[in-house]
């Protein structure tokens, strides 16, 4: 290892990066170390200097300098960095000497210029031309990373590699560039890529003259070089054509396998949307057209209760993993549109009940056709009844027999007992006027009578509630046989 210049001091490196020190203990091992005198013998005496003294040189208090020199004074693994003595006869002098110099362990140094250590303020309200004792440690490292080759040299860095190699965070870190330079400490120049060339200064003129430039002009940048001679790459865009089939790359390419299929995920609480997927519209013979199309104006996704959801899972399993998902929405609007005159606790009562009745009825010869069918089914309400406190034929508010139910059961009994068949046939008329009469009748009649056969269902409607309250099947056959013979008498 070749000498340190002369006014420098030999800053170890395992001190400079130490966790467990202070930049002010840093500090305060140089001064006690350029404050040790030679000895006879060629070695170095331990310095005489009190606290007050230090305290005065830092601008800080005494308490935060015995605090600094505590960690120099703590073992570690490979030694104390500072020793105290008190010789005898000589009660209010103590002898404080920095061990651990690089001369004496081979370690590695930086050669940190002395004159440097008077410009540390590490009070408040720091007047200008001084830094503090963590900016004053950022140049330690930055001239051990210029010393690397053994002549100082400027090096290529970011803030956050200054960060991490002293422990702390970028915007620190900026902070305490900012101060170096502000300083003439640290002449910096940003390259392109957020990287920064960084010149340690070393010299106490040049120091002041990279000052008063920072201050005039800033810090100074360059610009990427650009040789004329160099063609630029002519790189596609991902949207332009390619020969390949795929555009991935092949550690992109699918896998031959494929998963196991599993039941459609279930839409997240608040984030439900039923919008279709848009198409590009083709031209003639199936070209893209060219010209720009309007885009329609996007509906806001519907925000789904998370009630609905809780309900939906709580459908029985053998149902729902039928379920497609475009399937499961559909099923989500009935639960949220049955939510908003029933509570969560009243829905999945009438679920659990209708599945009661319905899970007999599912055999592996007669297995279920429409899951999302039978889903909104036992969902939505049994009886079409006006009034939407009624299930099943009880007033949930009153705890009574439904009164809408109750009048209309003579007029549906009523209904069920009209027997189907044609209307009867009008008279014949006797004049002009008559005619002209019976021809709009007829015309009437017969409209009416085509539209009642189009969408009259109430006869099929009482024998399919019927057939629902049966369960033995020849019983089932002779309410059949009956309802044809009533359709279709002989």
């Amino acid at each position: 290892m070749t000498a340190a210049p002369r006014g420098h001091v030999q800053i170890p490196r395992s001190l400079i990066y130490s966790p467990t020190h202070s930049a002010l203990a840093v500090w305060t091992w140089a001064m006690y170390e350029t404050l040790m005198p030679h000895a006879l013998n060629g070695t170095r005496a331990p310095a005489i200097a009190r606290r007050s003294f230090l305290a005065d040189r830092a601008n800080t208090s005494t308490t935060a300098l015995d605090n600094a020199r505590r960690q120099l004074l703590a073992p570690t693994q490979d030694g104390p960095y500072l020793s105290r003595s008190t010789p005898r006869g000589a009660k209010r002098s103590v002898l404080h000497a920095a061990l651990r110099h690089p001369r004496e362990t081979g370690e590695r140094y930086a050669p940190v210029p002395t004159w440097t250590l008077d410009m540390i303020w590490a009070g408040r309200h720091r007047p200008t031309g001084t830094i503090s004792p963590e900016a004053w440690r950022l140049y330690t490292a930055a001239v051990d990373r210029a010393h690397r080759n053994g002549k100082p040299t400027p090096f290529d860095t970011t803030t956050a590699r200054l960060a991490a190699a002293l422990n702390t965070s970028q915007p620190t870190a900026r902070r305490r560039l900012a101060e170096l330079e502000i300083a003439g400490l640290i002449e910096a120049t940003t390259r392109p890529g957020g990287w920064l060339s960084l010149r340690a200064v070393l010299d106490e003129e040049d120091a002041t003259q990279t000052a008063e430039h920072h201050a005039h002009h800033g810090r100074c940048h360059t610009t990427p070089h650009r040789d004329p001679s160099h063609t630029a790459a002519l790189t596609p865009r991902k949207t332009r054509h390619t020969p390949l089939a795929t555009t991935g790359t092949p550690q992109e390419t699918p896998p031959t396998y494929s998963p196991p299929e599993e039941p459609p995920p279930l839409p997240a609480a608040g984030a439900y949307s039923n919008q279709r997927p848009r198409t590009q519209p083709a031209g003639k013979a199936g070209k893209p057209t060219h010209h720009r199309q309007s885009r329609p104006s996007r509906r806001p996704p519907t925000r789904m209760p998370r009630a609905a959801i809780d309900l939906y899972r709580a459908l029985p399993p053998d149902l729902t993993h039928q379920i497609p998902e475009h399937g499961s929405q559909r099923v989500l609007k009935a639960i949220a549109a049955e939510l908003q005159h029933r509570t969560p606790a009243e829905l999945a009562d009438r679920i659990i009940r209708n599945w009661d009745h319905w899970r007999y009825r599912i055999t592996n010869a007669d297995p279920i056709r429409d899951p999302v069918a039978l889903a909104t089914r036992l969902i939505r309400q049994g009886r079409h009844c006006p009034d939407v406190r009624c299930e099943d034929g009880h007033q949930l508010d009153l705890n009574a027999p439904c009164k809408g139910c109750t009048l209309r059961a003579p007029e549906q009994a009523r209904v069920a007992s009209v027997p189907a068949g044609p209307p009867p046939s009008p008279t014949l008329p006797t004049s002009r006027v008559d005619e002209e009469a019976w021809r709009l009748s007829q015309h009437s009649v017969a409209t009416s009578a085509a539209a009642s056969k189009r969408i009259d269902g109430r006869h099929h409607a009482a024998l399919a509630r019927s057939l629902l309250r049966v369960r033995d099947p020849a019983e089932r056959e002779a309410l059949i046989t009956a309802h044809q013979a009533q359709a279709h008498p002989a």
